[in-house]
């Protein structure tokens, strides 16, 4: 597990200093540096799997596009033109990779000045790499009639997404795991109170009620080859008949949250997920549910990333924590901000043993606080 991340001159991170744990949720203002943290990470895994991790970083596709050497580097970085990103680990592990971006204008590869002999099977921190990782970003797949195959992803990597984490393999990864005993769910606690089988594809179905009651999911191959995700609703009544509806014609929210759903309820233990805003059309209800779901995933051992711009997400945390649903010590928030001179600076928040804040900081998920006070006239 990650539990420390140290960002240098990369993007608006001059230099950001990170304590992480089982559940790490960013936040703050839009730009301010929020999606840099994550990208640090998908950099450094998609210049590993493409093979070049160990000569430098590999900028574009297909976790995240930075662009060019001048779109990486930091513009305070105006003497020392190295990107820095450490991760430490537990037992006193830990990884330095830094890369010269001096004069790399319109290259999309900055070479590694760091180890070129890194020992990733043998090392804690190397679960980034492996195939115990999971990105969904903000940009997934929703409302589509078929979904794309991908046997060795879905099969040999156990991967829902390949391109910039939309979540395009989840009808197959589904098809595949859905009844398949290696994705049985293990942890009591994450089970569904409604509903006590293991399977990955009835857990799935459970969680996904919470956006949309009585809802059914199916995930099956058609003949193009693809694979298609058909929900069914059914009445309150026995007798009543299930209406079988393509996925374009369901509520946005309900595919939209499926690979989020999906990835938190495969995962092992010691699994890494990374997750992109995944409240994103869901009604507050289904939100607050969805933060209880990453709340039991972390506390079972496994180790998610999240950001959000979603005050359900942070008050369903804050209540898991004086329910006790999750250790105070396994949650880390950080909210960012831009200084005056447009760098990217952090605050911790913590936490007193009942979810109340102990340290506030300005624009933490106070709008509505504010909006109620001007419309009371306070």
């Amino acid at each position: 597990m990650i539990t420390k991340l140290k960002i240098a001159n990369f993007k608006s991170h001059k230099n950001t200093e990170l304590s992480t744990g089982n559940l790490t949720v960013l936040t703050g203002m839009n730009s301010s540096g929020k999606s840099s943290v994550l990208q640090s990470l998908l950099l450094l895994r998609q210049s590993f799997k493409k093979g070049r991790l160990s000569d430098g970083l590999d900028l574009n596709e297909p976790l995240c596009e930075i662009g060019f050497g001048e779109d990486a580097i930091s513009r305070f970085a105006t003497e020392n033109q190295i990107i820095s990103f450490i991760m430490e680990g537990e037992n006193d592990e830990n990884w330095t990779f830094q890369f010269d971006a001096e004069n790399r204008e319109g290259d999309t590869f900055i070479p590694n000045i760091g180890s070129r002999n890194i020992n990733l099977g043998k090392h804690s921190l190397g679960i980034l790499f492996s195939n115990d990782f999971q990105y969904i970003s903000s940009s997934r797949w929703a409302n589509v009639n078929s979904y794309p195959p991908d046997s060795y992803a879905v099969k040999t990597e156990k991967q829902i997404s390949l391109k910039n984490g939309q979540g395009e393999l989840v009808a197959h990864f589904l098809n595949y795991y859905g009844e398949n005993r290696e994705f049985r769910i293990t942890e009591n606690t994450i089970l569904h109170p409604n509903n006590k089988s293991r399977k990955l594809l009835d857990q799935v179905i459970e969680w996904e009620r919470e956006i949309s009651p009585r809802i059914g999911i199916t995930a099956k191959p058609i003949q193009s080859g693809e694979f298609e995700i058909k929900y069914e609703y059914k009445g309150g009544g026995d007798n009543l008949p299930i209406a079988d509806i393509k996925t374009k014609n369901v509520g946005f929210g309900i595919s939209y949250s499926l690979p989020v759903v999906t990835a938190l309820l495969s995962a092992k233990k010691g699994a890494l997920l990374i997750i992109e805003n995944p409240e994103a059309h869901l009604h507050p209800r289904g939100q607050a549910k969805l933060a209880e779901l990453m709340v039991l995933v972390a506390q079972s051992g496994i180790q998610i990333f999240v950001e959000t711009h979603s005050d359900h997400i942070f008050n369903g945390i804050r209540k898991s924590i004086s329910q006790k649903k999750i250790d105070k010590d396994k949650v880390k928030i950080h909210f960012f901000e831009l200084n005056n001179e447009n760098v990217s600076i952090n605050t911790e928040i913590r936490f007193s043993d009942n979810g109340r804040i102990l340290n506030y900081k300005e624009g933490l998920f106070d709008q509505f606080d504010n909006d109620l006070d001007e419309l009371l006239g306070l």
